[in-house]
């Protein structure tokens, strides 16, 4: 099959267009209308099997993640998905495997609100690479340098879940609560209703890919602040401290990577407008520390806690 009949067969799938996007796919580059008074934000990122992604991973499952896990950085800064690109490569042609692939990309993006324009496909080993585009308003986007002295620190959803799922590749059989965690690890629920109004209370804020304690230092560094951390207000699945024991799943939810959640500060004031706006968009969200003046301290109910895993670092781990 030549690249371009793949293109046809698997990619150029029917969608709803934005009126944002006034070409996609069949030139040589797509056209974007931006609105006035909004700004164009974009983000890339590659995922490679076996560093990224198990070898075996069902189609359908990475074709959501690929995606989801790029749109997580648009929400991460307030913005409204737009389009996104997709540049594969191929070890050859799969028929079945590139159906369920695309199926799943097809109903991920119209959940998503977000259309495929373009990309490019290769022979090679399986690699992904999405770039995603979104829009907002000029001025409201939320950085990682915005965390004032005094801001709550928030995460949404529960961690640990996805690092705990890392053992469970190679099992035969699941039991219900191992099931959930590796759902957490195969398809991140990322927080795509409650992000809409995020600009509307956050100071800072940023997608947990690396591990909380990694993710909120690139916070801290940027906002020139230090942070505090309540280790025993961490959301933590009941499935996890099953799996792992209390103390186990406290050192992955804060070390282990690929949860896709948010993290945000926000002053205290907006306490009760962050609950009611995670009870309408019916999304966990748990106040978990404090920006202090400078350090870092993690704490369990007022002690220091010893760090015993580390968060995800490239070119030093992989599957």
């Amino acid at each position: 099959m030549a690249e371009f009949n793949l293109i046809q067969n698997y990619f150029n799938f029917e969608q709803d267009l934005s009126k944002s996007v006034v070409k996609a796919i069949g030139d040589d580059c797509a056209i974007l209308d931006i609105p006035k008074g909004r700004q164009l934000v974009t983000s890339t990122d590659t995922l490679i099997s076996g560093v990224h992604f198990f070898d075996n991973i069902d189609p359908a499952d990475l074709a959501y993640k690929a995606l989801a896990v790029n749109v997580s950085d648009l929400l991460a800064m307030g913005a409204k998905p737009l389009a996104f690109t997709l540049a594969i490569s191929l070890p050859g042609i799969n028929a079945s495997w590139l159906e369920a692939f695309s199926q799943s990309l097809q109903q991920a993006a119209q959940n998503f609100s977000i259309n495929l324009i373009g990309g490019d496909t290769t022979q090679g080993s399986l690699s992904i690479t999405i770039t995603v585009y979104g829009t907002l308003k000029k001025g409201k986007a939320v950085l990682r340098n915005g965390a004032q002295l005094g801001d709550d620190i928030w995460v949404t959803s529960t961690l640990g879940s996805a690092r705990s799922a890392l053992k469970l590749h190679n099992k035969d059989s699941l039991s219900d609560e191992q099931k959930l965690l590796w759902q957490k690890l195969i398809r991140p629920q990322i927080p795509f209703k409650f992000a809409k109004r995020l600009n509307k209370f956050a100071t800072a804020a940023i997608d947990l890919s690396d591990g909380l304690l990694a993710d909120l230092g690139h916070i801290m560094v940027q906002s020139q602040l230090g942070a505090r951390l309540m280790v025993e207000t961490l959301p933590l699945e009941e499935a996890l401290i099953e799996q792992e024991g209390i103390g186990q799943a406290r050192q992955y939810a804060l070390a282990g990577g690929d949860d896709y959640q948010l993290c945000f500060t926000a002053h205290k004031k907006y306490r009760k407008k962050i609950l009611y706006h995670a009870e309408k968009t019916q999304t966990q969200v748990t106040r978990i520390g404090k920006i202090i003046e400078q350090g870092y301290q993690v704490l369990l109910n007022g002690e220091p806690l010893a760090i015993t895993e580390n968060s995800w670092q490239h070119f030093q781990a992989n599957l």
